[in-house]
């Protein structure tokens, strides 16, 4: 072989050579893209799917809500104590009622708890994560019942801060149930107990709030609702869980000048 020869064949295996190298670096930068392509994919069709199972979730807090106030409206409706909806995605509803209220009442607002017809017993009052120094709130109490026909309503006002005595308000002890600093035992009396409800009602500030009573005393104080939610093939899902107390009138609607602790009207 010539020296010419040798040379046109060395020349072109480097010519393959480098052609094989081009090839790889190409084919490993489409995969990449590919990989990366396919990647984004996956988390846009993921994103997607959250936002239909997170919508779905809260279709059926809405839903629940509106049988909550037909339920409360019409004395002949039913509410369900669980549903579903007929969506792509997988929906479970469930409501459930209790005795027991615990949230946060803001100021100006009034929480209803209703007294089971002609029971009598004690109710337990604990509010305030605050300490009088803190700026605990006290609180007023509107006891409404029937009376031979005709509404009464009794007005109480309790709280330690800051001197109750200055306040002329009725004095309460301290919690026996953390985290709430205050605690006041209400009772209901014969007589006082027929179509009975309790307005409750922050003043100054808002605060945190557990209200319970003796057995069968409350009739309802408190519903939660959990919607669950997931995609048929369980890549996402979504719970959401809502407590709603009991709907009440404004709170201006219970406003009266009270001097002394206790006035009834």
């Amino acid at each position: 072989m010539s020296k010419k020869q040798h040379r046109r064949s060395h020349q072109s295996g480097q010519v393959g050579v480098i052609v094989l190298l081009i090839s790889a670096i190409i084919l490993v930068v489409g995969l990449s893209i590919a990989n990366r392509t396919i990647k984004e994919s996956q988390i846009n069709l993921a994103q997607q799917d959250t936002a239909r199972v997170f919508s779905t979730a809260e279709s059926g807090i809405q839903q629940a809500l509106g049988n909550i106030f037909q339920f409360e409206s019409d004395q002949n409706a039913q509410l369900p104590s669980e549903f579903s909806f007929e969506d792509v995605n997988l929906n479970q509803v469930s409501i459930t009622s209790s005795p027991v209220f615990t949230g946060f009442v803001p100021e100006r607002t009034s929480l209803e708890i209703r007294v089971g017809d002609g029971q009598t017993g004690n109710l337990t009052i604990r509010w305030s994560q605050s300490n009088c120094t803190d700026g605990a709130a006290n609180l007023v109490i509107g006891h409404y019942f029937n009376n031979a026909g005709s509404y009464d309503v009794k007005y109480s006002m309790i709280g330690n801060c800051p001197q109750a005595a200055d306040q002329n308000l009725l004095t309460v002890n301290s919690s026996t149930l953390s985290p709430y600093q205050f605690q006041y035992t209400y009772a209901i009396a014969a007589g006082e107990n027929q179509d009975a409800f309790l307005r409750i009602i922050p003043l100054g500030r808002g605060t945190d709030v557990m209200v319970d009573g003796s057995n069968n005393l409350i009739a309802n104080a408190q519903y939660t609702i959990l919607s669950l939610a997931q995609m048929p093939d369980g890549s996402s899902a979504k719970a959401i869980e809502v407590k709603r107390s009991l709907p009440a009138a404004p709170s201006f609607m219970d406003f009266a000048l009270v001097s002394g602790s206790t006035i009834d009207k």
